[in-house]
């Protein structure tokens, strides 16, 4: 695979502010010639994997003293020609840089858009961008990532094909191959289905936290729920409008997934609740999932939150009180009986989308189980199938992600600008 880009793309690739030191990365077939443009070097000086200690020079003045460091199509990180420019972090500098750079041909990177080209030239595979956004995605003191989601699944794939193997054999030889054998059979299914389960850990792991925005009329009961959500007293909680207005936020774990649930303002209310409620909706950009919650679940979800929410999961707030709107899909749930919190959680904890890592790691654990299922009815043809098939989608996985793509997309959308 290979999407070699005819764009040059520019960023800068360390945080903003002052500093000794900053790097700016340039990478597009093209980016050793624009170098050695910029810093008046000698044809061909950057070509290959080099060094360059120089200055940019524009209008015959000095810009920044910098140390160019080149890499070749097929050696760098995205694939591409790609040069890192090591100048000082003074912001003035950088920005000086950067224009100078796209007056002479290059253009400002996007979000993630040298680890989209990374991974559309092969250089890095979907799993290890999912994994690489993780990084981005994390609180102080969580673990980091090091690539064992990927061993991890390496690991599956391997189990699968020598279990399909194995089942393979039974068809091949007859079942008398079998004999006196049941028992490894289970030892080797037991132990597939457990490394199936590890990478389910591992995927709901690193996959990009699940942003749930708890959103509906005034005195809907939202704060209320939020802290019996995170078990946590972090919001005010009162019966008079306006309690809610800046909102809280809480980082939790649901079975294993990593979820950022935000308390906001009412949707109905006025002066400053309006303006904080109408900030919420404007900065929905479609990945968000939307708790609506209303009483009796008979209010439903405002047009604009319809527009750009990701997912809305209506609630029938306040249930020991009111009757319910007669719909099904809009679940009941009530702060005072409990009722619907557990299953409440057990739907955030998923991601929505077929296309999710942990949506293919929970599809590939099901029909490793079916599988296990048809040969305990010595149906071996139809287990030997679906463990095929299963293969298949492993194999995907650490490939180019066909099964993934939402999770990659959502990965790359959390990537800072110059990743």
């Amino acid at each position: 695979m290979n999407t070699i880009s005819p764009e040059i793309i520019c960023a800068v690739a360390t945080p903003e502010g002052t500093s000794a030191l900053s790097v700016i990365r340039v990478s597009g077939k093209g980016s050793f010639d624009l170098l050695e443009k910029i810093m008046s070097l000698e044809k061909n000086r950057l070509t290959g994997m080099r060094r360059k200690v120089g200055r940019i020079i524009e209008e015959d003045r000095t810009v920044d003293e910098v140390v160019a460091v080149s890499w070749p199509e097929g050696r760098s990180f995205t694939g591409e020609e790609m040069v890192e420019i090591i100048c000082h972090g003074i912001p003035r500098s950088i920005r000086e840089i950067i224009e100078i750079l796209i007056k002479n041909g290059a253009r400002r990177a996007e979000q993630g858009e040298f680890a989209r080209r990374a991974f559309g030239n092969g250089r890095m595979n979907a799993v290890q961008i999912i994994a690489l956004a993780a990084l981005w995605d994390m609180e102080s003191g969580q673990k980091v990532f090091n690539g064992e989601t990927e061993d991890s699944c390496r690991k599956l794939l391997s189990g699968i094909e020598s279990t399909r193997e194995t089942v393979e054999g039974i068809i091949e030889f007859g079942e008398t191959h079998l004999e006196g054998n049941e028992e490894s059979i289970r030892s080797v299914f037991g132990e597939l289905i457990q490394r199936a389960k590890d990478f389910n850990k591992e995927a709901a792991s690193i996959e990009k936290s699940s942003r749930v925005m708890i959103m509906g009329p005034v005195n809907s009961g939202k704060s209320t729920l939020f802290n019996m959500l995170t078990g946590k007293g972090r919001a005010l909680v009162s019966s008079e409008p306006g309690t809610t207005r800046d909102g809280s936020t809480c980082f939790m774990e649901l079975s294993g997934r990593r979820v950022q649930i935000c308390d906001t303002a009412g949707t109905d209310g006025l002066g400053l609740d309006r303006s904080a409620s109408e900030a919420v909706i404007d900065g929905l950009d479609g990945t968000e999932r939307v708790i609506w919650m209303s009483t009796g679940g008979k209010t439903p979800p405002a047009d604009e939150v319809r527009e750009r929410a990701g997912e809305i999961i209506e609630i029938a707030a306040k249930s020991d009180l009111v009757d319910k709107n007669g719909t099904e899909e809009i679940l009941s749930v009530s702060s005072v009986s409990g009722e619907g919190i557990e299953e409440l959680k057990i739907v955030l904890s998923r991601v929505p989308g077929s296309m999710s890592l942990s949506g293919t790691a929970r599809r590939i654990l099901d029909s490793i189980k079916e599988s296990y299922r048809f040969v305990s009815a010595h149906e071996y043809d139809l287990a030997a199938e679906i463990l095929g098939d299963t293969e298949i989608e492993a194999r995907r996985i650490i490939g180019s992600g066909e099964n993934i793509q939402l999770s990659v997309e959502r990965a790359l959308s959390g990537m800072c600008v110059g990743k």
